[in-house]
């Protein structure tokens, strides 16, 4: 739904990372894709969009372009919470000064660590868990 877009975009120029899904990118745009939905929120001031979409990459678009940063392949028990742990995971990069594909990397990684349990109650995870599983696991590319 397009004109949900007009309820925030004033909000836009004033978010340095705006972190929806590929459903909310493409509803609220009106886009036929995720990139297009990305260029479409940094042509109204966003400074960075970081777009999660389950099992496909993660599409982290800025001023200086449009980057896929891939997946985990893990055994999918329960995808409950993920995208806030993905949230979480990238925020937690960024406050460690990676860059956006870094921090959406870390993010990745925190949600793959998640979707393998039964939702965001299942584990105990730190930052050197996930970095562990981050190095240690392949990103697969879908799109």
């Amino acid at each position: 739904m397009p004109e949900a877009l007009s309820y925030f975009e004033a909000a836009l120029p004033h978010i340095d990372y705006f972190l929806p899904n590929d459903e909310q990118v493409i509803g609220w745009t009106g886009a036929s894709s995720v990139e297009d939905g990305c260029r479409r929120l940094l042509d109204r001031g966003a400074q960075c969009a970081v777009v999660t979409a389950g099992p496909n990459p993660t599409v982290v678009a800025t001023e200086y372009g449009i980057t896929e940063v891939p997946a985990f392949t893990v055994d999918v028990v329960n995808t409950t919470g993920c995208g806030d742990v993905f949230s979480a995971g990238f925020l937690r990069g960024v406050s460690l000064g990676m860059d956006p594909a870094a921090a959406a990397r870390l993010g990745n990684a925190t949600a793959a660590q998640v979707a393998q349990g039964l939702g965001s109650d299942f584990g105990d995870y730190d930052l050197d868990v996930v970095k562990r599983f981050s190095s240690s696991h392949t990103a697969r590319e879908v799109r």
